[in-house]
């Protein structure tokens, strides 16, 4: 039995807040972390020396390993493409694709990058930072 399976069970929805007397409020969020990018070999880079904290390896899940920067090209480059198609008999069935679809390469890789944003604005992650620099 699954804990998604539980909450059913017992009448919890997810995304609704929930509070008692007794208990602290508390929601259930059904978004996950990390679902389409994460930090890629962050602890390797650090020890290597050749960690950049503002250009981090990203894994965007079933695509492949890029340094933040170059994924924000690709990503570019990638909306760009597909809006220079727009004149053509099917550009906006393509834009509309790549922008709306569930698992595309393109949406993908955007919600990748809002997730590493998110993952970079933690105190987690701010304090590994500080940590490594502190020891070179």
């Amino acid at each position: 039995m699954k804990l998604t399976d539980i909450l059913k069970d017992s009448g919890i929805e997810l995304g609704k807040l929930y509070t008692d007397k007794d208990m602290p409020p508390f929601q259930v969020n059904e978004a996950k972390q990390g679902e389409y990018a994460t930090i890629y070999n962050m602890k390797e880079d650090m020890k290597a020396g050749k960690f950049d904290p503002k250009n981090p390896q990203i894994n965007v899940h079933g695509l492949g390993v890029y340094d933040l920067k170059s994924l924000e090209k690709r990503v570019q480059k990638d909306l760009i493409g597909a809006a220079k198609n727009l004149g053509s008999d099917r550009g906006i069935e393509t834009l509309m694709y790549h922008l709306y679809g569930r698992l595309t390469p393109l949406s993908s890789k955007i919600k990748g990058l809002q997730e590493v944003y998110q993952q970079m604005n933690t105190s987690q992650y701010k304090r590994a930072v500080t940590m490594w620099n502190k020891k070179k």
